[in-house]
């Protein structure tokens, strides 16, 4: 689970913004998709969890990649935030606890029950503890998908249908490691909202976006997908 994201903003869609959205907690399966020239497989199987009381917001992601060459990938996120939309001008969102966590177990730790997740040594995450080696590129990867919990909220509260194609919204957010994202609406495409967004990171737009398709109905993504430098991955939302 590598890098995901979008671009710069203009134009302001109307929010359902007097009403705060209360959301009871649900579990969300996906299913990751790795597709890089004749290569097209499932490689990981990941969980968000969401849950609001009309002002708090809390989400998790969850995932580990399918057992590889003696090796699971494990990403975990959490965020809690206040969001805080307002009748007028932008919507925004308060950060008051954030952090994601990175872990590389072998495939028979793992398996047996023996990995132990809070050992300094089995975890690194975003706030810099742990001793696990992960480049810059994977911390910005998790530090991105952490903040990317928040659209389980606001795709829920933005009303697309009073939007038009190539319409953007940004939404400041204070308090967290991300300082504003970006969506573009493209339209209906497979009957859902197709949306592309893109967080900042360390000041600069983090250069990858990632084109998702929203369930009107439920506000759930169903997909979501981006071109990272080794190769094409897809987000599936699982039955």
């Amino acid at each position: 689970m590598k890098k995901l994201l979008l671009f710069f903003a203009a134009l302001l869609p109307s929010l359902a913004a007097s009403a705060q959205v209360s959301i009871p907690y649900q579990e969300i399966p996906y299913d990751v998709h790795y597709h890089w020239g004749l290569i097209d497989v499932m490689i990981a199987h990941g969980r968000a969890t969401i849950q609001s009381d009309g002002q708090n917001f809390s989400a998790t992601l969850d995932g580990n990649s399918i057992p590889w060459e003696g090796r699971v990938f494990c990403v975990s996120d959490t965020l809690n935030a206040l969001m805080t939309p307002q009748a007028s001008g932008p919507a925004r969102e308060q950060v008051t606890y954030q952090n994601g966590w990175y872990l590389k177990p072998k495939v028979t730790v793992f398996n047996s029950g023996n990995f132990h997740p809070d050992d300094p040594a089995n975890y690194r995450n975003i706030h810099g503890q742990g001793a696990l080696d992960a480049s810059g590129e994977t911390m910005e990867a998790i530090t991105v998908t952490s903040d990317m919990l928040a659209l389980f909220y606001y795709f829920r509260q933005i009303d697309f249908s009073t939007m038009q194609p190539g319409q953007q919204l940004t939404i400041p957010i204070e308090g967290g490691f991300a300082r504003s994202v970006t969506l573009t609406y493209g339209g209906i495409q497979d009957g859902n909202y197709a949306v592309d967004f893109q967080y900042t990171y360390n000041g600069a737009p983090s250069g990858y976006t990632v084109t998702c398709q929203v369930e009107p109905a439920t506000g759930v993504p169903v997909t979501m997908s981006a071109s990272l430098p080794v190769g094409h991955v897809t987000l599936l939302r699982a039955n």
